[in-house]
This record gives structure tokens, C-alpha cells and sequence, in this order.
């Protein structure tokens, strides 16, 4: 019973969370700044641009997601009581969203060196 409730007042702050941050970090209108009403029509660039605002918003959600993963690991390590398995699972779970976190950044930087290389003035941050 406590252990249900616990999920549920988990689900509700996870939930809370991502109703306000989600929006914060979407931006689906105008992907691509071309091909509109009034807009220049699509060429090269604007398919590059539109890699990298996929790239970009995959990267953000990314981040939150680690930031929110790794609180949760935090919350398991101190609420472990010396328990040797939640201790171990804690762990566990820093380190594998650690090497996610660093998957990313990877890709990231992989990205933000073809963008440069593609012609791009501006990668995913622009430098």
C-alpha cells in the first residue's frame, strides 16, 4: 500500500514537471524557415537547419531527461538505508545515465562538427 502510494506521488511530480517543462523546450513551429506563405522556397540549407533543430530539441529533451533520471537516482541513494541492493541499483542507475549523458554530448559535438562542416554558419550552438 505505502509503496503504491509512493508511485503515485511520483508520477504526480514527474507529471507536473514535464507539463511545465515540455513546452519550454518544443518548438515545432518553424522547424524549417522555409516553403510558407511569404517564404522563400526550400533549398539545401533549410534541410541542414532542419536536422539540426531536430538534433538540437532531441538534445534538450535528452538533458532534462538525464537531469530528472539522475535526481531519482539521488532520491534512491539517500533513501536506501545502508540496504546493500538499493544501494547497488542506485548506482546502477548513475552510471548508466551517465554514459547516456555523455552518448549524447557525443552526438552532439558529431553533430555540431558536420553542421560546421556542411557549410552551416551556425551549428546546433551558435559559436
Amino acid at each position: 500500500m505505502n509503496n503504491k502510494k509512493t508511485y503515485y506521488k511520483i508520477a504526480l511530480h514527474l507529471s507536473v514537471f514535464l507539463f511545465f517543462a515540455l513546452p519550454l523546450i518544443s518548438y515545432a513551429a518553424g522547424l524549417v524557415p522555409c516553403g510558407g506563405k511569404g517564404e522563400d522556397q526550400c533549398k539545401y540549407e533549410h534541410f541542414t537547419q532542419l536536422i539540426v533543430n531536430v538534433v538540437n530539441f532531441a538534445i534538450q529533451l535528452g538533458i532534462a531527461f538525464s537531469a530528472v533520471v539522475f535526481a531519482w537516482a539521488g532520491w534512491l541513494y539517500m533513501t536506501s538505508g545502508g540496504d546493500e541492493g538499493k544501494l547497488k541499483e542506485a548506482h546502477e542507475l548513475f552510471i548508466k545515465v551517465l554514459w547516456g549523458f555523455l552518448f549524447a554530448l557525443g552526438a552532439f559535438l558529431i553533430v555540431q562538427l558536420i553542421t560546421k562542416s556542411l557549410g552551416l554558419d551556425e551549428g546546433i550552438v551558435k559559436i
